[in-house]
């Protein structure tokens, strides 16, 4: 029974695990009596299980780079509800050479707790492994629960011996450095710019729009509906889309998902959105955008990774003829589609992570 090249998640190990007990080892080859266990493997986890888009955007763009540029190491992905329950196993398999991943994201903070709470408890358990902090935004608020957090934040993270941040933005990155002073801390944009969905031509057609209606929000109701007011006078009818669902989504679901969206928004003549990934969607897929600040800097500052693509603009106070005027200069501008280039930021990452680029 062959299944080295097998790449399954780990409630398919775990299953298998038990049928062929002396067989299966996280997708290595049978271990032969005398020899260490396992083929190397890279752990993938806090990996989301809820209905955010942009989440398992990140997620399966963080595997797709894991893949392409580890090839010499299996992915084991674990959802940041099973890691609890499958740290101990995980960790009785190890390969002296074994990693872990952590996605990236928003969720660095006090906003949303129990990922913070999560990532601390891999920080802890997998204390004797690397671990990489992909592209994350922090944001811990300046009150007593802020405060409090951000403490406990410190004491795991400068206590993990190799831990590796990424920030995806400015201000994430000096706050890094000023936190966790004997750390490594880079600098890349958000994962989901790992990926190339711009291949596909098709007609496009219709303004659409997606804005938050959450805590994150910089608009109020008000405002949000003199937005749509004004564009809806501009431009007839308006289209709607939203990176939220409604339903949960599994690995198993979620490029379905994210390919009906990402062909959604080839077939746009211009989006607004205030959304962090309706705007890297839309950096993807070469189609024009207005993007409007939230009530942090994770939007306008991932702006800043962006702003060269000719049809994207950052409307810094959404006042609505300011945000109709703005689709209308991306309609008339005659420069071509813009576009991003992973090459640019993602070159060379793989020898940052190890320490070695020059």
């Amino acid at each position: 029974m062959s299944i080295q090249s097998w790449k399954i998640n780990l409630a398919e190990w775990l299953l298998l695990k038990v049928k062929y007990p002396s067989e299966f080892h996280f997708g290595a080859a049978k271990e032969k009596q005398g020899q260490t266990a396992a083929r190397k493997k890279i752990i993938l986890t806090l990996l989301p299980s809820h209905d955010n888009l942009g989440d398992h955007a990140i997620a399966y763009a963080s595997k797709t780079f894991l893949e392409r540029e580890y090839p010499d190491f299996d992915i084991i992905e674990v959802d940041m509800k099973d890691i609890y329950r499958s740290a101990k196993a995980l960790i009785k398999k190890r390969h002296p050479e074994d990693m872990v991943f952590i996605i990236g994201g928003g969720n660095m903070g006090d906003l949303y707790r129990y990922e913070e709470w999560t990532r601390r408890f891999i920080i802890k358990t997998f204390h004797q492994y690397k671990i990489v902090q992909l592209p994350a935004t922090a944001h811990f608020s300046d009150t007593k629960k802020g405060r409090k957090e951000l403490k406990r934040a410190k004491k795991v993270y400068n206590a993990h011996p190799e831990l590796l941040l990424m920030a995806r933005d400015e201000t994430t990155y000096q706050w890094m450095k000023r936190h966790f002073p004997g750390k490594t801390v880079l600098k890349q944009p958000d994962m989901v710019l790992y990926l190339d969905k711009s291949e596909q031509h098709v007609p496009r057609e219709g303004i659409f729009l997606c804005l938050r209606e959450d805590r994150e929000s910089a608009l109020t109701d008000d405002e949000r509906n003199r937005v749509k007011a004004a564009l809806t006078e501009e431009f007839g009818e308006l289209h709607s889309f939203t990176t939220t669902v409604g339903r949960r989504i599994s690995r198993r679901t979620r490029e379905k998902e994210l390919e009906a969206l990402w062909d959604t928004l080839k077939g746009a003549e211009a989006v607004v959105t205030d959304r962090l990934h309706g705007m890297i969607f839309c950096a993807l897929t070469k189609t024009p955008c207005v993007v409007i600040r939230t009530f942090d800097h994770k939007v306008m500052e991932g702006y800043q990774w962006l702003k060269s693509i000719p049809h994207m603009t950052f409307i810094e106070r959404p006042e609505p003829e300011t945000v109709a005027a703005a689709v209308n200069r991306l309609l008339a501008s005659e420069t071509g589609e813009g576009g991003f280039s992973h090459s640019v930021y993602f070159e060379g990452l793989r020898e940052k992570i190890s320490g070695d680029a020059n």
